[in-house]
């Protein structure tokens, strides 16, 4: 089985295609985001991630509850779950999201 290698700290911040910053290393599903203040995506995303915040609080929306998200905590989002990100507080959220994962196994 192969590996993947993220040296997030030797990488430049790269700016996203919502108003937020972006760090991903090639293409192995894992991505270091910072959302600033005032962030609120407009559209509905349905692929899954694990969403790991690092700093801050990320606002959640799911079609039917909102989650926060504080530093230290995490959420797994199951394929075909509709969601999107906010940044409601003063802080930038830093975030650690792998995407479109699998589980495969307890």
């Amino acid at each position: 089985m192969g590996f993947a290698y993220a040296a997030f700290d030797e990488m430049a911040w790269v700016a996203g295609g919502h108003p937020l910053e972006r760090k991903k290393p090639g293409d192995a599903g894992l991505t270091l985001l910072r959302f600033e203040p005032g962030f609120s995506d407009p559209h509905w995303c349905g692929r899954s991630h694990v969403l790991f915040v690092t700093q801050g609080t990320l606002s959640i929306e799911l079609e039917d509850r909102e989650v926060l998200l504080r530093a230290g905590q995490a959420l797994w989002l199951e394929p075909g779950t509709r969601h999107r990100a906010a940044v409601k507080g003063p802080e930038a959220v830093v975030v650690l999201a792998a995407s479109d994962l699998r589980r495969t196994g307890a």
